[in-house]
């Protein structure tokens, strides 16, 4: 065999095992078994058992023998934990984030989907004397529950959202939501092409949301927080338009 073929041989299987480590990403909660990720992967069996077999080896996945689930390893959430100290999608984001703030005035928070979770990274302070609260940094949420979620939610199929809900039913209920709430959330944010809410996480606060492709196939989202006199509900679809037309400045594109 020639350099070249070699060569290409490694590139495809380096290409096959990121395929493999994103699907146990996408499905570490729940755990997902190898016929699943053959199948999503577009791989037979032998050759994802086999690059299954080398990411677990090096720690970035995990087998459990009696289930036989496949998830994450610990190497895999050790460089999620050394990203997180700074990490890219916030460096990438901050400057349109900036912009935004500039036009509204208003504080804008950057939440990207964790799982079944809204985890909020960052926020840039507008110039309104009056700023909505600053505790979310660092925060996780249900998908749902903030309006940045809801953002996030509407990007889910039918299906995700109704395994969403059987998954945290309990979590949902306890806080107000109803699968068929959720469901009217999504279809509102698809109907008007942005999330809202009022009194999601702060007393008298208003938010504006859009999703946006973080990476292929991953989702986040930015949102304009402010008290609610300041987003009335003909400045809310102009506040959509400022972050969906920042976005693409920045290079992402929108979900609508």
């Amino acid at each position: 065999m020639n350099t070249v073929s070699r060569n290409s041989q490694t590139v495809q299987a380096v290409s096959r095992a990121m395929a493999l480590l994103k699907l146990l990403a996408r499905h570490h909660e729940e755990g997902v078994r190898l016929p699943a990720l053959a199948a999503a992967a577009g791989l037979n069996r032998s050759t994802a058992f086999r690059l299954l077999g080398s990411l677990v080896q090096a720690g970035y996945g995990q087998h459990h023998e009696d289930s036989g689930i496949y998830r994450l390893g610990i190497n895999a959430m050790q460089l999620g934990l050394t990203a997180m100290s700074r990490p890219p999608i916030v460096e990438r984001c901050r400057p349109l984030m900036q912009a935004v703030a500039r036009a509204t005035e208003d504080t804008v928070f950057l939440v990207v989907r964790n799982g079944d979770f809204a985890h909020c990274l960052h926020l840039e302070q507008g110039a309104f004397p009056v700023r909505v609260i600053t505790s979310l940094v660092g925060s996780f949420r249900l998908l749902g529950e903030g309006t940045a979620g809801q953002a996030l939610l509407a990007t889910l199929s039918t299906a995700e959202l109704r395994d969403l809900y059987r998954r945290h039913a309990a979590d949902y209920t306890s806080k107000g939501f109803t699968e068929g709430r959720l469901r009217q959330m999504v279809q509102r944010t698809l109907k008007n092409g942005y999330a809202t809410g009022i009194d999601l996480i702060t007393k008298g606060a208003y938010a504006v949301g859009v999703p946006f492709e973080a990476t292929p196939t991953h989702y986040a989202a930015i949102s304009v927080g402010a008290i609610a006199s300041r987003l009335s509900e003909g400045r809310r679809a102009e506040v959509a338009q400022i972050m969906n037309d920042a976005l693409r400045k920045g290079g992402f594109t929108p979900f609508f």
